[in-house]
């Protein structure tokens, strides 16, 4: 035996820079050497998976999950790089970011606004296919009916009633990744968390697939998870790569934890108030206690073989017999796991103390050394407590996707599972991309599909037996072994959404795309939504006529439904390059029309049937058509959606021409280098507006705003605190709200600077913005926490008394007095500010704890400091001026487009849903009527007139279509 004598006092962190390099194959981890810049990176990872070689060698169906784990990567990290495009510390750039902004007080315009908003939840609080990724469950010692379940971007969340109902018991805490969950048998009311999503971690930076959350250690909470406290930092670590696998604690003193992350395995003596490093010899799995006992423990990790030439990772069986004080390791072990191994996971036998499993992941088989992967290194068996182990079986593959085992798929450096029941030591349950049951000890294997794929936790409750799953999908269980399976969704609302679009005729019935489990829709004011596309969803939009024609980005192609959602149709252009996550944008006045923006601009007005290109053109960023001129299209972008480098574009003709001049953000104004431009929006009656947000880390460039069709440019970026911006959403009077990565900001148009509009909105990631001003209604789609929505901004209340508990994140203000006697709620993420114009007045009973934060000021409502009008007849010569005009709430009957003008006269195109009275109306801004046309009555469908323009000289006008004398559209002409 080989001893490896780590004494808890002699704290040395041994930190190998190897252990967080690539667990890929050899050859790419080579090339990617060296690589500092995203681009870079991302160059050589394409490169790599397009030569046949590499195909050849490892598959398609692996080059094509490896390069969705990548541009997953990707995606993310585009709009998370620091001011000179580097990587940076994304956490703390959060944490920096997000506390308490000491600010100036600026001045207000109008003085109207106020900063309250109310949100909740939309869904989906159910759905079939799946509802989002869960990475571990725990289970209460002594109730069947309460688990725990530890999400990637969610949060922690629990049920009581055995997985029908869950709620969400951390919506404040600065990261939604959950890696360990422990319950004090003690007391029950006493929880532990290890934050970090450690399964997407593939060893650094250069891994953090997606949406990773890094760790920011171990939180506690006394009272059952109302209120959480930070314990003490782990030593040495880096904070800017650590994640977490698993949390552990002793089976006889509830004072001693042990936490398992990429960075090494840590004790602590003291409740998780101290922290020691014990083993730092590369990353910890799992451990566990040998059954009965309170000294022997086992754990599983991994490193790289010692003067290995590989480059794969090299799995490790530890054992220690001083309750993880000191640690053995043996070759002989480790020699069988091995040949290198990705990952190795551990369970051992409640019913027999002497049994200890180890599932072997895939090994590599991608280099020289191993052409040939053998994809499944075999499930061992010890039964003398860990001193040896005999392999028990190495085939049928059960870590990949087929259900006879046959096929050549592995991932189980991102998803690897196993389970022993509790009254029977012989029967084994294992999950990787699907699960598999053996009731022999392992000798023989069964299929146990039937849930959603990629399994990250297999467990047996141990009062009941009953067989849980964690799941990309979420949580199942089974009374029968694996045989079948109940999904457990119910309030569970932890979808990550990329982007979403809300039906334009019905307001409550919307589409959106979300990572791993598709696109979603949702009929209705349900909180049921169903899965109509697979893969990963992304930009998503429905027809503007039709809106049972749908169209959706997932992964590398785009897709149209004729029938709401229930088939799809590939109408991807074969000749684009088909990046991930093209950007797409539907046409605001003609139907069956769109935009699709990679290394080209593509535009389709016959649903995709045939598709136009504009060659050079990148804007594979962001597209944005334009809801009051169908003619005008922004879009922004480099040859992807990730492109370190891009430019911001228009086009006044429909996107058939853009013009040299017509570069926007090479104008006066715009920041000379900027970071990726993440949204595009403008005024919905006046597309001279038009806003623009980046992501990154640059500080004071988040916000830009131009009244003149980007011709010149003006910040708007305020005093937001320097995180990513990722929406924008305005309204009709052009004020703005902002989407970003720790909520919402608004600004109204006459005001200085944004004030905080997440009062209830858990702390995640905000995606998209949409407006529906008819219902005086705002949705955010989030990266973790599903659709919420809240009433728009109202004005500013004259005073304002509150009461009660404040918690999570909270912002008031009044014109005139705020008069408290709440008190904070004591726990992590409380972050309560006060604005009025008078007097802030904390009364008796006002209390603010430690690990809360508060801030009274006195200033003007919406002054910063921290970071179809329905008309119905028409009975004069003056109508309103266009920006009163509101989308009618039960979607427009009638689409108006202009087709082409002149200083004479416009061709105009009608697109009629419903049969009656057409009037057409040209007006000046102000509403004055310059010319009218009563066309009588039309049939549904497409129509062509002509309006004369005599009257209009040089400037903006507007033509207005007026269906039973109902204001229905409205569209610019620039003269």
């Amino acid at each position: 035996m080989k001893k490896n004598l780590l004494i808890i006092h002699w704290l040395l962190l041994v930190q190998l820079s190897v252990s967080n390099a690539q667990q890929a194959d050899a050859v790419l981890r080579q090339q990617l050497q060296g690589k500092q810049s995203l681009t870079e990176i991302m160059n050589t990872v394409k490169q790599y998976y397009k030569n046949p070689q590499t195909i050849n060698r490892v598959g398609v169906d692996a080059v094509n999950r490896s390069l969705k784990h990548w541009s997953r990567y990707e995606w993310y990290m585009s709009s998370r790089l620091g001011p000179n495009g580097e990587f940076v510390n994304i956490n703390q750039k959060m944490i920096n970011a997000t506390g308490m902004q000491q600010r100036g007080v600026g001045n207000i315009g109008n003085g109207i606004e106020s900063s309250t908003a109310i949100w909740s939840a939309v869904g989906p609080l159910n759905t079939d296919g799946g509802i989002g990724r869960v990475d571990r469950l725990a289970f209460h010692p002594t109730d069947a009916d309460i688990v725990y379940a530890g999400t990637t971007a969610g949060g922690l969340w629990r049920t009581t009633d055995a997985g029908t109902n869950w709620t969400n018991l951390t919506p404040d805490i600065p990261t939604g990744g959950i890696s360990g969950i422990l319950i004090d048998p003690v007391n029950t009311n006493t929880l532990y968390v290890l934050t970090g999503d450690g399964d997407s971690d593939f060893g650094g930076l250069v891994e953090d697939y997606g949406y990773m959350r890094l760790s920011i250690g171990v939180l506690k909470s006394t009272n059952g998870g109302s209120t959480w406290t930070k314990m003490g930092n782990f030593p040495g670590v880096d904070y800017s790569r650590l994640v977490g696998y698993r949390l552990t604690m002793h089976p006889t003193d509830n004072n001693i934890l042990y936490a398992c992350t990429n960075q090494g395995l840590f004790i602590s003596l003291t409740a998780g108030a101290t922290w020691g490093l014990v083993n730092g010899t590369g990353r910890f799995f799992n451990l566990q206690f040998r059954p009965g006992s309170g000294t022997v423990c086992y754990a599983v990790g991994s490193t790289f073989a010692s003067g290995s030439t590989s480059s794969f990772s090299r799995a490790l069986f530890w054992r220690s017999t001083t309750s993880g004080l000191t640690w053995d390791t043996s070759n002989v072990i480790n020699n069988q796991i091995n040949n290198p191994t990705r990952r190795v996971e551990l369970a051992v036998a409640p019913t027999n103390s002497n049994l200890v499993y180890l599932l072997a992941g895939g090994v590599p088989g991608n280099g020289p050394a191993n052409p040939v992967p053998n994809l499944f290194k075999g499930l061992l068996l010890s039964i003398d407590g860990g001193l040896s182990f005999g392999l028990q079986s190495n085939s049928p593959n059960i870590l990949g996707r087929s259900n006879t085992g046959t096929d050549t798929i592995d991932q189980s450096n991102y998803d690897l599972t196993i389970a022993v029941s509790n009254s029977s030591s012989s029967t084994v349950i294992t999950g990787a991309v699907e699960v598999w049951r053996s009731l022999n000890s392992g000798n023989t294997w069964t299929f146990r599909g039937g849930l959603h794929d990629d399994v990250h936790y297999l467990g047996f409750h141990p009062v009941d037996n009953k067989l849980w799953a964690a799941t990309d999908g979420g949580v199942y269980s089974s009374i029968d072994n694996g045989i079948n399976w109940t999904s457990h969704f119910e309030d569970m609302n932890i979808t990550q959404f990329y982007r979403m679009a809300v039906n334009p005729d019905d307001y409550t019935s919307m589409i959106a795309g979300a990572q791993d489990n598709a696109v979603k829709r949702r009929n209705g004011g349900t909180s049921y939504f169903d899965e109509i596309a697979s893969a990963d969803g992304f930009a998503v939009g429905y027809d503007v006529a039709n809106p049972d024609t749908m169209f959706a980005v997932t992964n590398r192609s785009i897709s149209r439904s004729y029938n709401g959602g229930n088939n799809f149709t590939n109408i991807t252009p074969a000749n684009s390059s088909h990046p991930f996550s093209m950007a797409m944008a539907v046409h605001t006045s003609i139907s069956n029309a769109l935009f699709i923006g990679s290394d080209s601009m593509w535009r389709t007005t016959n649903g995709g049937n045939s598709w136009a290109i504009t060659g050079s053109l990148t804007s594979g960023w962001f597209i944005r058509t334009c809801p009051s001129n169908g003619n005008r299209v922004y879009a922004a972008g480099g040859n992807s959606f990730a492109s370190a480098a891009g430019f911001l574009f228009r086009s006044d003709d429909g996107g058939v021409n853009w013009l040299p001049e017509n570069i926007l953000s090479n104008n006066p104004g715009f920041p000379n280098s900027y970071p990726k431009i993440t949204c595009i929006n403008v005024d919905p009656n006046n597309s001279n507006n038009v806003w623009v947000t980046f992501g990154g880390f640059t500080d004071g460039v988040k916000v830009y705003f131009s009244n003149n069709a980007g011709d010149t440019w003006s910040d708007r970026s305020g005093t937001l605190p320097n995180v990513p911006v990722n929406c924008i959403a305005l309204d009709i009077n052009n004020n703005a709200y902002i989407g970003t990565d720790n909520g919402v900001y608004y600004r109204g148009a006459g005001s200085s600077d944004w004030v905080p509009f997440y009062n209830n909105l858990p702390y995640v990631p905000v995606t998209e913005l949409i407006i529906t001003e008819s219902e005086n209604r705002i949705r955010a789609s989030t990266f973790g926490r599903g659709i919420w929505s809240s009433d728009l901004y109202s004005t500013c209340v004259t005073d304002l008394n509150l009461t009660g508990t404040l918690e999570g994140q909270e912002f008031h203000e009044a014109s005139n007095n705020i008069v408290s006697t709440s008190s904070l709620l004591t726990s992590e993420g409380t972050k309560v500010q006060m604005r009025a114009g008078n007097e802030v007045l904390l009364q008796a009973g006002f209390t603010a704890r430690e690990t809360t934060q508060f801030r009274a000021a006195i200033g003007p409502c919406g002054s910063g400091g921290v970071a179809g009008f329905r008309f119905s007849t028409v009975d004069s010569f003056t109508l309103l001026p266009a920006s009163r005009y509101l989308m009618p709430a039960n979607g427009r009957m009638i689409l108006l487009h202009i087709a082409s003008y002149n200083n004479a006269e416009a061709n105009v195109k009608l697109t009629i849903k419903q049969p009656g009275e057409v009037q057409l109306i040209l007006t000046d801004r102000e509403g004055k009527i310059l010319q009218q046309k009563n066309s009588g009555t039309m049939s549904k469908g497409e129509h062509e007139t002509r309006l004369s323009l005599a009257g209009a000289t040089n400037g903006l006008f507007y033509l207005h279509v007026l269906l039973n004398n109902r204001w229905e559209h409205i569209q610019e002409i620039n003269l």
